[in-house]
Parts: C-alpha cells; structure tokens; sequence
C-alpha cells in the first residue's frame, strides 16, 4: 500500500552552513562540497580553510541527499566528514524510511514536478527549504523500499562503472593518438 509523506516526515531537511562566517581565527584545510550544476556521480570537493567551531550536523554523513538549491541537482553523498555549504539542502533520511529508495524518487519525474510548483524568481530559479520540506513524497511499505532502493543502487553502481570505463577508453584513444603523432612527427 502507497502513502503520501511530506518530505519533513521521512527525513531532517535543513540547509547547509555559511562556510564565511567560519573562516576567521583558528582555521583548518577541510573538504567543503563545490556547487556543481551537473548531475554526475562524481562528488566533487573543493578544500577551505575553515573553523571546526559549529554545528557537526553540517558534515556529511553517509547516505545524505543534498538538493542543490539553485538547479535541484540531487546526489547522493556516501562519504562523510565533507562540510556541506548553504547552498545545499540536506535530506537526512530518517530510520523507518530507505534512503536509496527516496534518493531515487527525488531524481524521477515526481520530485522536478512537485518543485516547478514552488520554485521562485524568474532567472534563477531557487528552491526554499521551507517549501522542500512540504513536497509530497508516494512511498510503498519500508520492505518494498528496501528492496527497489538496494536495486536502484545496483543499478547506478553499473551505470557509473560503465561511466569510468568510457572515461577510460576516451583516455586510451588519446593516448593513442598523441603516440601516433609523436612517431610521425619523429620520423
């Protein structure tokens, strides 16, 4: 049986901490996640002198979801201790509910539909966390979750592996190529 939940009801959702106003007195290098605009299974992290003196809920933790707040990117964090700056939402997905499971709804069709309806402004669209919190979620018993979540996950593990290899093969070929050049420029 599917019931709706707002998304405050299956998860803590709170926005990201302002890295300036920590980056005075005692400071330390710390890995911050960097604003990307693309969906990509890449975390990418940028390191930032930055005070330990806050709240540890802004370090990551695993199975975060963070929402970019400005593009509603949605990627999944499996790595913690990375500081999680404000223009992220964290979806902290509470026990009773599986975090792959809702991490896949939040990148389907439901969640960009759910967000057109409350995103503001005319350029630059932004999300509220107030609003975020508020969107309607359909979600199966937490078996049926656990289930299609763990497959989701296998899935993407595959996709991004077949990422790499492509990745790897365009490489080669360059490689290839400027081996060529090299031969006949020698020769």
């Amino acid at each position: 049986m599917i019931k709706r939940y707002r998304l405050e009801e299956v998860a803590d959702v709170f926005t990201g901490i302002r890295i300036t106003r920590y980056q005075n007195g005692d400071t330390a290098d710390q890995e911050v996640l960097k604003k990307t605009y693309e969906d990509s299974p890449n975390i990418d992290t940028k390191s930032e002198k930055v005070s330990k003196d806050f709240n540890p809920k802004f370090y990551s933790q695993k199975n975060d979801i963070v929402v970019l707040l400005a593009g509603s990117i949605v990627t999944k964090l499996d790595v913690e201790g990375i500081i999680i700056p404000m223009y992220y939402a964290v979806v902290r997905v509470r026990e009773g509910f599986d975090a792959d499971f809702i991490y896949q709804l939040l990148k389907s069709d439901i969640f960009p539909k759910e967000l057109h309806k409350l995103q503001e402004g005319t350029t630059l669209k932004v999300i509220k966390t107030t609003h975020l919190k508020q969107i309607s979620l359909p979600l199966p018993d937490y078996e049926t979750q656990r289930k299609y979540g763990n497959l989701f996950r296998l899935m993407d593990d595959r996709i991004n592996k077949n990422l790499e290899l492509i990745e790897l093969e365009r490489k080669k070929e360059k490689l290839i190529m400027k081996n060529l050049l090299d031969e006949l420029s020698e020769s």
